[in-house]
């Protein structure tokens, strides 16, 4: 038995009551953020693109962590049950804005009793959450995947993009303000996000498919002459300059895997040259089996909220060129790696670059972002249940 009698051993006393405490308030945490239930609703087809797949990673990277978590989205086959009718996007007839029925979403989400709803995107899925959490009164988020100021006056000439860009600057100003937190994947969306009104911004960082992980990796082996590009295959996403990449170097082979409103021209660009191959869209199994097949991945975008699969292709040790408006180029630790086209350089002239180099000089490289990877992938899942966590507890509190 032990008497505490001492001033040091009182002082110790109250370390062991403080560490107690603090144990106890980590274990209440947890249970809290086991209790979470989530509803995410997105217009973006579930699997189909950037965003589309974003919240599949996510979603399984934190249910084990959650009470629940749903994602509510068009499918790739349309679900007539969920579906009222739906719209081509405009300048890509490959993707679909979809209305849905309000009573079977509204029941959807009623069977989950999310206690925080995630808006990803701009359109009818996201409006109607947006009403359903103010009927509700459920805490709700919103983050930002895309600038639609950059997409729509790349489509559209200014007479016209200009009146939607309004609209929708009006539209993002409301959830802004709404919202109990605003979520970016990069500093430039953090600034316009305070701008439009934010109460509360957090910079995320993007989850990965677990696949990407933890299948063996094939290590890269003698020269580099094998180039991959995967994405939408949209002028935004550079085509035009990966095709006179195609053009210029003979030696090196490029697969080009993806669908969108350039497809047919990549499809006559690959009958016309033996070293381009075009495989359509893929699932995300065969992705990464076709960028273990590669030695370099391409993301010549001018824009990118992200770049999702620039971080998949390090977290298969391989290397990246990725251009400036991508926003994985802005975060250090994985930056530091990529092989970044610049305004004083070209895709050609950067991959032509890369081929010269010694494999010691390449690997030095690129080593620094494939070691950040797993360390990024766990700091986003730690940060995307904090997010959710602080953004209920105002109601939880009361």
């Amino acid at each position: 038995m032990c008497i505490l009698k001492k001033q040091s051993d009182t002082h110790s006393a109250k370390s062991v009551i403080h560490l107690s405490q603090d144990i106890l308030s980590e274990h209440t945490e947890q249970t809290r953020r086991s209790d979470l239930r989530i509803a995410i609703v997105s217009d973006a087809i579930a699997g189909r693109n950037g965003v589309g797949t974003f919240y599949l990673d996510l979603l399984a990277q934190i249910l084990p962590h959650v009470g629940a978590a749903q994602l509510f989205s068009p499918s790739d086959i349309p679900d007539r049950t969920l579906e009222r009718f739906a719209l081509p996007l405009p300048g890509d007839k490959t993707q679909r804005l979809a209305w849905p029925k309000k009573s079977t979403l509204y029941n959807q989400l009623d069977a989950l009793d999310p206690s925080i709803i995630v808006i990803p995107s701009l359109g009818m899925f996201s409006y109607f959450a947006f009403r359903y959490a103010q009927i509700k009164a459920i805490p709700f988020v919103v983050v930002n995947h895309t600038d639609f100021d950059q997409l729509l006056s790349i489509y559209w000439p200014n007479w016209l993009s200009r009146p939607f860009q309004n609209i929708l600057s009006i539209i993002n100003r409301r959830l802004c303000e709404k919202a109990v937190g605003i979520g970016v994947l990069n500093d430039t969306a953090e600034q316009k996000a305070k701008q439009n009104g934010a109460r509360s911004v957090q910079i995320m960082a993007t989850p990965l498919d677990k696949d990407f992980l933890t299948h063996p990796i094939q290590p890269i082996d003698g020269a580099i002459n094998r180039a991959i590009f995967v994405g939408r295959l949209a002028p935004e996403k550079g085509i035009n300059e990966l095709l006179h990449a195609v053009h210029s170097l003979s030696a090196v082979h490029f697969t080009v895997i993806g669908d969108g409103p350039l497809r047919d021209k990549v499809q006559t660009a690959a009958n016309a040259y033996r070293n381009l191959s075009y495989l359509g869209w893929l699932p995300r199994k065969r992705v990464r089996e076709e960028i273990d097949a590669a030695h370099v991945l391409l993301l010549p975008s001018i824009y990118e909220t992200f770049g999702t699969v620039a971080l998949e292709a390090l977290a298969r040790e391989r290397f990246v060129i990725a251009s400036e408006g991508c926003g994985i180029s802005k975060w250090p630790s994985l930056a530091s790696g990529i092989f970044t086209i610049s305004r004083e350089t070209s895709l050609t002239s950067v991959l032509s670059d890369i081929c010269r180099q010694s494999f010691e000089e390449r690997d030095r490289h690129a080593r620094k972002s494939w070691q950040a990877v797993r360390e990024f992938n766990g700091k986003a899942i730690t940060d995307w249940l904090d997010f959710f966590y602080k953004s209920i507890l105002p109601r939880t509190s009361n």
